[in-house]
């Protein structure tokens, strides 16, 4: 049940941290050159932006607990993967260096999702004698998505994304939002 979710969610990410940086820099600086100083300003930037989304992440994984609880893991999941969708559209139509915090906003709370509520759906449903299988078939589900969206990338690239870094970063945010759509075809045990 969880297959597209993670196919889409994962492959996503994958592009999301591969195209970050190139796509700033094309965004903020109308660069692709990895030598120059826009560029380089632009990995300064991504790392700010990173290390803000990654707080949010930590801050918003402690809050998503009582929510998960409440709601369920596939509602919740669902809402922070479409809001992350959002950042990753939005992002790239940044001008300023200062707006990109906002879409890193739906970043955060997608990637503190990634990071419990799957294995919150998983556990309910797994028997406990057969957790360990399980959680490594669960976790394959993470490393093809991310080697299959490698070699989709290579192959499309620059003929399909027209070697515009901004446009991977946007189709990921529609994957992100395929995802938040499969994730609401997920069936859980009722508690």
């Amino acid at each position: 049940q969880m297959a597209w979710m993670k196919l889409f969610q994962w492959m996503a990410m994958g592009w999301y941290w591969q195209y970050v940086t190139y796509a700033i820099a094309r965004a903020l600086f109308g660069t692709s050159d990895a030598s120059s100083e826009g560029f380089r300003d632009a990995v300064l930037i991504n790392s700010q932006v990173g290390a803000f989304f990654n707080m949010v992440s930590f801050a918003t994984a402690l809050l998503m607990v009582r929510y998960t609880q409440r709601f369920g893991a596939p509602k919740v999941h669902a809402i922070c993967l479409l809001l992350s969708g959002l950042g990753m559209l939005f992002l790239p139509q940044m001008s300023s260096s200062a707006w990109l915090f906002l879409p890193a906003v739906g970043v955060g709370l997608g990637w503190a999702s990634i990071m419990g509520n799957p294995y919150v759906m998983l556990a309910s449903v797994v028997p406990p004698e057969r957790t360990g299988v399980y959680m490594g078939i669960f976790n394959m589900f993470i490393v093809i998505p991310l080697l299959l969206g490698g070699f989709i990338i290579s192959q499309l690239y620059n003929n399909v994304f027209a070697g515009d870094p901004r446009n991977v970063l946007m189709t990921a945010g529609v994957m992100m939002m395929l995802a938040a759509v499969a994730t609401l075809r997920v069936k859980v045990a009722a508690k």
